[in-house]
C-alpha cells in the first residue's frame, strides 16, 4: 500500500467535501492553497477556509499519526466578516485520521448536513431572499442547546440586508447578549460541551454525584466569597442556573464553572477545589 504524507490526507478531505458538497457545479473555485471561495457580483465572498495544525505528522512506521484541522465558513464584504459558521469540537481541533491512518471519512460525512444547513442553505435563501434569511439569525449569536455549532452575525449583515424590524430585534438581542445571565448561560454552556465530550473527563464520577453533595460543595465556596466580598453579579447568574440544572452530569459541571480555580479564598476551599479537580479529570488536574 502506497505509504500517505500528511498533505496527502489533508488534500483527500478537501477534495471529499468538494464533491459531497458539490460545490463546483454551484461556482465556487478551489484555491490552490487549498480554500473555496465564491465571488459575488454584489461584492460579497463566501470563503471556507480550512487551517491544518503545524505540527500535523504521519509515521508509518511506527503507526502514529496527528493530522488536526480547522474549518470556517464565513460570508465577507472585503476584510469584514459578516457571517462567521463554525461547527465546535471539545479540543479546538478535528482530528482527520482514523486508527488505520486513513482519512476519516465517518467524521467528514458527519460535517455535510450542518455545513449544507446552516452555510450553504441559507447562502441560497439569502441570495434569494435577503431579509427571510435573515429572520432566524437576527441577533449577534445563534447556537443549539448541545453548543455544537455557532453562528456570528455582524450588526452590518443586517443593516445592509435586513429590514428596519430586524435591525431593532438584532439590536436588542445584542443588549440582552451582554447582561451576565446571557454571558453566563453561553459560557457555562460551552463548558458543559467540552467537559461532556473531554476525554480526560471522569464521566461516571460526575454522573454518580447526589444534589445534596454538590450543593454542599457549592454552598461553601457560595458563602466564602459573599463573605470575603467577592460575589459578582456573574457569580449569582451561573448559580441560579446550576440550582435550576437538574441532570446530575450536568450539575457537575456547573459546579465545577463555579468553584474552579478560586483566588483570594481560605484554605479549606482552596483544598476543596483540589480534590474537586482530582476526581473530575482523570490524568490531568489542569483544567481543560
Amino acid at each position: 500500500m502506497e505509504q500517505k504524507h500528511p498533505s496527502d490526507i489533508f488534500d483527500e478531505a478537501l477534495t471529499y467535501l468538494w464533491v459531497r458538497l458539490k460545490l463546483e457545479e454551484k461556482g465556487w473555485k478551489r484555491l490552490k492553497k487549498g480554500d473555496f471561495k465564491k465571488r459575488m457580483k454584489n461584492g460579497l465572498t463566501y470563503i471556507i477556509e480550512f487551517t491544518g495544525r503545524r505540527y500535523n505528522y504521519l509515521d508509518h512506521e511506527t503507526g502514529e499519526g496527528s493530522i488536526e484541522v480547522n474549518i470556517t465558513f464565513t460570508i465577507c464584504m472585503g476584510d469584514d466578516v459578516l457571517f462567521y459558521f463554525r461547527i465546535n469540537d471539545p479540543t479546538g481541533w478535528f482530528q482527520l485520521l482514523t486508527v488505520e491512518l486513513q482519512l476519516n471519512r465517518k467524521l467528514l460525512d458527519s460535517f455535510i448536513p450542518l455545513i449544507q444547513t446552516n452555510y450553504l442553505d441559507f447562502i441560497d435563501h439569502f441570495e434569494d431572499t435577503p431579509h427571510e434569511a435573515l429572520q432566524t439569525i437576527c441577533k449577534p449569536v445563534t447556537q443549539p442547546d448541545d453548543y455544537s455549532w455557532i453562528i456570528r452575525v455582524d450588526e452590518r449583515m443586517i443593516e445592509n440586508y435586513g429590514t428596519q424590524e430586524q435591525m431593532e430585534e438584532y439590536r436588542r438581542q445584542k443588549d440582552l447578549f451582554e447582561t451576565p445571565e446571557s454571558k453566563v448561560r453561553q459560557w457555562m454552556g460551552m463548558q458543559i460541551f467540552y467537559l461532556s465530550r473531554g476525554g480526560d473527563v471522569n464521566h461516571a464520577w460526575a454522573a454518580s454525584r447526589t444534589i445534596e453533595e454538590l450543593d454542599t460543595v457549592v454552598g461553601k465556596h457560595v458563602r466564602a466569597k459573599k463573605e470575603y466580598g467577592l460575589w459578582t453579579e456573574m457569580d449569582e447568574a451561573g448559580y441560579q442556573l446550576y440550582l435550576q440544572e437538574q441532570d446530575v452530569e450536568k450539575r457537575t459541571y456547573r459546579a465545577w464553572y463555579l468553584i474552579g480555580n478560586p483566588r483570594n479564598l481560605p484554605k479549606e476551599i482552596v483544598n476543596q477545589e483540589l480534590d474537586f479537580r482530582s476526581k473530575l479529570f482523570r490524568e490531568s488536574k489542569e483544567q481543560p
